[in-house]
């Protein structure tokens, strides 16, 4: 698992290197809202292929990501590696996200092993993730 950190202050980093990529989306503090698209935009655009969100307003993340994903691709010749496949999980604890992530997160069409969680908070908690991850 990689571990980004993301707050509405701090830079995105490169993530083509690791595509394709499934995504967990970790929310635990509030952005703003062109903070979260910038995030969407980079995650799309970076080779994720199926995101996994939690936490409050998942299913606003939901509709940006898939606005983003269907704007960047001609409808009409879509090929079906290029839809990015999205799942809710508002309520539900991180440790059932990331068993989700590894058991049952598979694109139809894109096989991948990656799993980014882009942590959206203040706090720096990779080792708490880390750990919570291996768990699941």
């Amino acid at each position: 698992m990689e571990y980004i950190q993301v707050s509405d202050s701090n830079g995105l980093p490169d993530i083509r290197p690791l595509a394709p990529f499934k995504a967990v989306i970790a929310v635990e503090d509030a952005i703003s809202s062109s903070r979260q698209q910038e995030i969407c935009q980079w995650l799309v655009s970076g080779g994720c292929i199926y995101v996994m969100i939690c936490g409050e307003n998942s299913e606003i993340w939901q509709a940006m990501l898939r606005e983003i994903n269907l704007s960047q691709i001609n409808l009409d010749d879509m090929k079906p590696e290029e839809f990015v496949m999205i799942t809710t999980h508002e309520g539900e604890r991180l440790r059932s996200v990331f068993w989700h992530a590894k058991k049952h997160a598979f694109h139809t069409h894109v096989k991948t092993d990656t799993i980014v969680t882009v942590h959206i908070g203040n706090q720096n908690r990779s080792t708490d993730y880390l750990a919570i991850f291996q768990k699941a």
